[in-house]
């Protein structure tokens, strides 16, 4: 008998039993879960069912127990944590990528272009023109914000894809953005699936999170549900 062939195209994230267990019980899971590369993701569930925790797992910053078994973008985790680190990007994650309202977009799009550079380069300042160039493939048709906007006036929309595009600067292979719920207004949060769609469409795999039960409905999305431990 033949030997069976490779996929031409392996699963972007494959989980087993992927579960975690703290002191107070179960944080999360078990939870199976395969994701085709350039897929968009939903992971839905309430608040305490652990979404957070589980994302930051796929991205390598969290260690599951020892029973899991996860491959993420080819690397086993977490025995190759620094390389998914390297290839998973983060945003919309309270306490880690959330930005200081009393900056302009200009300054956070040079502060992240100068850390993503090699340290021999001089960082420049963050002009129109480069805003543009940073943001505009997050922004798509929308408008993009003036490089002298302080971030405290940006609206929910506007804030949370310019974290989103700040994250996608690391051209990764996988995006992981965190409770897309901060933008309240249903009607506007459809924007921001809208543009996540299109960069998963790009190529990007993209995992997300919500609690509103509904948020999949009529999409042709992957929905890994999650539900509040129950001890």
């Amino acid at each position: 008998m033949p030997p069976i062939a490779a996929p031409a195209h392996p699963p972007a994230v494959t989980a087993r039993s992927l579960q975690l267990r703290g002191d107070r019980g179960t944080v999360y899971g078990p939870v199976d879960l395969d994701v085709a590369p350039g897929a968009l993701t939903l992971v839905q569930g309430p608040q305490g069912a652990g979404r957070t925790s589980l994302l930051l797992t796929l991205a390598g910053r969290m260690v599951p127990d020892r029973s899991s078994e996860l491959v993420v973008l080819g690397r086993r985790l977490p025995a190759q944590r620094s390389l998914v680190q390297r290839e998973v990007a983060l945003a919309g994650f309270a306490g880690i990528d959330e930005l200081d309202d009393s900056v302009t977009v200009g300054s956070h799009v040079r502060e992240r272009l100068a850390w993503l550079a090699p340290w021999y380069r001089r960082s420049r300042r963050a002009d129109q023109p480069a805003v543009d160039r940073a943001l505009a493939p997050v922004f798509g048709d929308l408008p993009v914000p003036d490089a002298q906007t302080v971030v405290w006036h940006l609206d929910e929309v506007e804030s949370l894809l310019l974290r989103i595009a700040l994250a996608m600067a690391q051209r990764p292979g996988m995006l992981v953005v965190d409770d897309v719920d901060q933008v309240h207004d249903p009607a506007r949060r459809r924007l921001v699936w809208s543009r996540l769609e299109a960069l998963a469409a790009s190529g990007t795999t993209v995992i997300a999170s919500c609690a509103d039960p509904d948020e999949a409905t009529g999409t042709a999305w992957t929905v890994l549900p999650v539900h509040a431990p129950t001890d």
